[in-house]
C-alpha cells in the first residue's frame, strides 16, 4: 500500500514537470542566427575606439595601442572632431598608408584622454 502511494505521488510529479521541462527552450542556439546574421551583415568591417583628429582637412583617428589611421567616408566626422569615438568600417591601405572608409560612427566621449 505504501509503494503504491509513493508510486502515485511520483508518477504526479512527473507528470506535472514533464510539459514545465519540455516548454524550456535552448537560449544559446536561439540567438545563434541572429549572431552570425549581425556578423554577416559587417563582414570585412572592423571596430576602432580613439581619438578623431583633423589636420588640413583630413581626420585621422589614433587608437590607445598608438595605431594611426587615415579616417574618410561619414559626412559628420566633423561633429566629432577631437572626441573619443568608435568608428566601424572598412580597412584598406593606400599610398602605403591605412585608411579607415566609416559606416557607423558612436560618440564616446566628449574629449580625448591624452
Amino acid at each position: 500500500m505504501k509503494n503504491k502511494v509513493i508510486q502515485s505521488i511520483l508518477a504526479i510529479g512527473m507528470l506535472a514537470l514533464g510539459p514545465t521541462l519540455y516548454g524550456q527552450e535552448d537560449q544559446s542556439k536561439k540567438s545563434q542566427p541572429q549572431e552570425q546574421q549581425q556578423q554577416a551583415d559587417r563582414s570585412g568591417e572592423e571596430t576602432l575606439t580613439g581619438c578623431l583628429t583633423e589636420q588640413q582637412g583630413s581626420y585621422m583617428i589614433a587608437t590607445p595601442s598608438g595605431e594611426q589611421l587615415s579616417v574618410s567616408g561619414a559626412p559628420d566626422l566633423s561633429k566629432h572632431k577631437d572626441h573619443t569615438v568608435k568608428l566601424t568600417g572598412k580597412r584598406s591601405e593606400e599610398g602605403g598608408k591605412t585608411k579607415l572608409t566609416v559606416s557607423k560612427i558612436e560618440h564616446v566621449s566628449a574629449s580625448c584622454s591624452k
